[in-house]
């Protein structure tokens, strides 16, 4: 769990490998708390990822975020809870 421990708080951990081995029993004081998060991602060959990204370049997919800096990260939380905008709101430093 060495990725797990050194992720900082708030972080995501994301594994995609297909081959893995057993996942050890986790401390959640050290792994877990302060909103870590752990995410498996579906397997994909490069070749998915390749496709993927020539369908999504050939169709007009619209994105929507909305920037907030670091520190109004309680205010864009309060505007998702109020569904004051669709998509997504996105920190940025």
């Amino acid at each position: 769990m060495p990725a797990l421990a050194a992720l900082d708080r708030g972080g995501t951990l994301a594994i995609a490998g297909i081959y893995l081995s057993d996942i050890p029993p986790l401390n959640y004081e050290r792994h877990l708390f302060q909103e870590r998060q752990l995410r498996s991602v579906t397997s994909n060959t490069r070749a998915d990822a390749r496709e993927f990204l020539d369908f999504a370049g050939g169709h007009k997919l619209q994105v929507t975020v909305h920037p907030y800096p670091p520190d109004a990260a309680d205010q864009a939380l309060r505007d998702l809870k109020a569904g004051r905008f669709d998509g997504a709101a996105v920190l940025t430093p």
